[in-house]
C-alpha cells in the first residue's frame, strides 16, 4: 500500500469507528438536548480533516510491532475527539464563524437561539453551548481510550501521555493569545509555540501514544516528530497567507484578521522598510482587512525574503527529522517509510 492509499484507508476506518461511537452514544442519551448536542458534535467531528493524528497513532503502534489493528484504530479516534474539543474552544477564542467551510459550533447554537426567539443573548448562548460540547468531546475521548482492549498498565501510560499532550497544547495556546497583543514577539517565541501547540500535539504525541500501546518506550521519537511538527506549522502558516480559500475551508484573510504573528510576519517586519511595516500593521489584527490589503501584505512577505526564509527553515527541519528517524530501531520498516514520505508531504501539501 503506497502512503496516500494508507492514509486514505485508515482515514476511512477511523471515520467508520467514529460514526459507530456516535451512533451508540446518541442511543444512550435520554434528553433531546443531549442527543442534539451529540449530533452536532458528530457532524462537526466528521465534516472534514485528514485524520492525521489518528493515523499517526496507528502508525506508531504498527511501527513497534503492534498487532491489534482494529483496537488501535478504535482507540485512535480519541485523538479526533480531542481535536474537536480543542478546535471548538479555539473557534470561540478566535471568534471564527466558519470551520471547514461550515458554521462553527458556537455559531450553530447562536443561530438556533435567534431562530427560536429564546430569551437572553444569542452570542452568550452559542458560546456557552460550544464550551460544553468541547468538554463533552474531551470526555468522550477519555472514554474511548479507557474502554480500549489494551492492557491496563499501557492504558494508564497512554492516558497520562494524552493529558500531557493537552497540557502542552494549553501552554502553546497561552503563548498564541499573548502573541496577538504583545509588541515584541520573537522568532524563538514562535518556534516554542509551534513546538507546544503543533509538534507535540499533531506529530510527537500521536506517535508516542501508538508506541506506548504497542508496549514500547517512545524514546527518540521526539527527534523526528518535533522538527516535522514545526515544519508542518510553518507550511500551515504559509498556506494561511498564500493558500486557496476553497481548499482551506476558511477565509484566506483570517490569519491577518486574527492578528496572527507567523514567522512570515515576524521576518517581514524585521526586514521590511517603514512603508512595508505600515502595510503589515494596517492589516494585522484588523477584523475588516480587505483582499487588497492581503495582496499588499503578500507582496511585502515575498519581497523581504520572509517567504523564502520560512520555506528554507521548514525544509531544513524535515531533513533533520528524516535523519533522526533513520537512526531509530523499528519493527515494521514500511511504517518508517511512510513517516519519511509524510515528512516531505508536510511541507509540500496545499491544504
Amino acid at each position: 500500500m503506497d502512503p496516500k492509499e494508507l492514509m486514505g484507508y485508515y482515514k476511512l476506518k477511523v471515520e467508520e469507528h467514529l460514526t459507530e461511537f456516535f451512533r451508540e452514544k446518541e442511543g444512550d442519551l435520554e434528553h433531546w438536548s443531549s442527543r442534539e448536542a451529540c449530533e452536532i458534535l458528530r457532524e462537526y467531528t466528521l465534516r472534514g480533516g485528514k485524520r492525521i493524528r489518528a493515523i499517526l497513532m496507528i502508525v506508531g503502534y504498527k511501527m513497534m510491532g503492534g498487532e491489534m489493528e482494529e483496537d488501535i484504530i478504535r482507540a485512535s479516534t480519541a485523538l479526533e475527539l480531542i481535536q474537536s474539543y480543542l478546535l471548538i474552544h479555539d473557534d470561540i477564542m478566535d471568534e471564527s464563524d466558519l470551520r471547514r467551510g461550515k458554521d462553527t459550533v458556537h455559531k450553530i447554537y447562536e443561530k438556533k437561539h435567534l431562530k427560536n426567539g429564546f430569551a437572553g443573548r444569542p452570542v452568550k448562548f452559542g458560546e456557552s453551548m460550544a464550551i460544553i460540547l468541547g468538554d463533552l468531546a474531551d470526555a468522550y475521548a477519555m472514554e474511548i481510550l479507557s474502554d480500549s482492549k489494551f492492557p491496563a498498565e499501557l492504558k494508564v501510560k497512554a492516558i497520562y501521555k494524552l493529558n500531557e499532550i493537552i497540557e502542552y497544547t494549553g501552554y502553546g495556546q497561552i503563548i498564541d493569545i499573548y502573541s496577538a497583543v504583545m509588541d515584541e514577539f520573537r522568532e524563538e517565541d514562535l518556534l516554542l509555540l509551534h513546538k507546544y501547540k503543533t509538534a507535540r500535539y499533531t506529530i510527537e504525541g500521536p506517535l508516542a501514544l501508538g508506541m506506548i500501546l504497542a508496549g514500547a518506550e517512545p524514546d527518540g521519537i521526539e527527534k523526528f516528530a518535533i522538527p516535522v511538527g514545526v515544519a508542518f506549522q510553518l507550511q500551515d502558516d504559509i498556506l494561511g497567507l498564500f493558500g486557496n480559500e476553497e481548499e482551506l475551508g476558511k477565509p484566506v484573510t483570517s490569519d491577518l484578521a486574527e492578528g496572527k504573528k507567523t514567522l512570515l510576519i515576524i521576518k517581514a517586519l524585521e526586514s521590511g522598510s517603514s512603508e512595508d511595516r505600515k502595510i503589515i500593521m494596517g492589516a494585522l489584527g484588523n477584523p475588516a482587512v480587505t483582499y487588497e490589503q492581503l495582496e499588499k501584505v503578500r507582496d511585502v512577505v515575498r519581497n523581504t525574503g520572509s517567504l523564502d526564509y520560512s520555506r528554507n527553515l521548514a525544509e531544513s527541519l524535515v531533513k533533520e527529522a528524516k535523519n533522526a528517524l533513520m537512526s531509530m530501531e523499528v519493527k515494521d520498516e514500511s511504517m518508517r517509510e511512510f513517516l519519511l514520505w509524510l515528512a516531505d508531504y508536510m511541507i509540500k501539501r496545499r491544504y
